[in-house]
């Protein structure tokens, strides 16, 4: 059975391999790549709002198979992930461009919508309402403690399995650039 939790320190390592697993391929091999997946989409939100983060715990093994994570506001989203971008900088110049241009997303809806979210949850542990709930809890969490009335994300343009589970969690279009496609729900 899978419960979903406030986050906690001690399944860090467990919520950084769920991001591993979930990302690209090369993140199981490559240490840059590895890096740029967790400076760029784990690690901010893990130590800089954690009160922001919910996992998905398997009961039985006591370890996070998945997690949503949410950013209040974009201002401070920007100011506390400087340091990361230094640290993925480190990563290659593709990494950087590619950090940026995430960062660049969310910058465009920053005004209408200055909170966001990032979703992953490992392979088995999907279906079954779980991440629907997941994001619920966040978006009820985000509303009731810190007034937020939007919230935003950016989905792989290419990905059509998670731009249909986000609109069936209420999520609209905004825009589909190359790469990404950036979509926002009221709430």
């Amino acid at each position: 059975m899978v419960v979903i939790k406030n986050y906690e320190p001690k399944y860090f390592e467990d919520v950084r391999q769920v991001c591993i697993n979930t990302g690209p391929i090369e993140a199981s091999t490559d240490p840059n790549m590895r890096d740029f997946i967790l400076f760029t989409f784990c690690d901010y939100y893990l130590e800089q709002e954690p009160e922001n983060v919910f996992i998905l715990v398997n009961e039985e093994t006591d370890t996070a198979e998945g997690y949503v994570f949410g950013a209040r506001d974009f201002k401070t989203y920007i100011k506390n992930m400087k340091p990361y971008l230094k640290k993925v900088k480190k990563t290659g110049m593709a990494n950087y461009r590619d950090a940026i241009g995430e960062i660049i997303g969310h910058a465009v809806y920053s005004l209408k919508y200055p909170a966001h979210l990032h979703i992953d949850i490992n392979e088995p542990f999907r279906g079954n309402g779980n991440g629907s709930r997941m994001i619920s809890t966040l978006t009820e969490h985000m509303k009731k403690t810190h007034g937020t009335k939007a919230i935003m994300l950016i989905v792989g343009t290419s990905n059509t399995r998670g731009i249909n589970f986000y609109k069936k969690n209420g999520f609209k279009v905004l825009h589909a650039f190359k790469n990404g496609t950036a979509m926002a729900k009221e709430l």
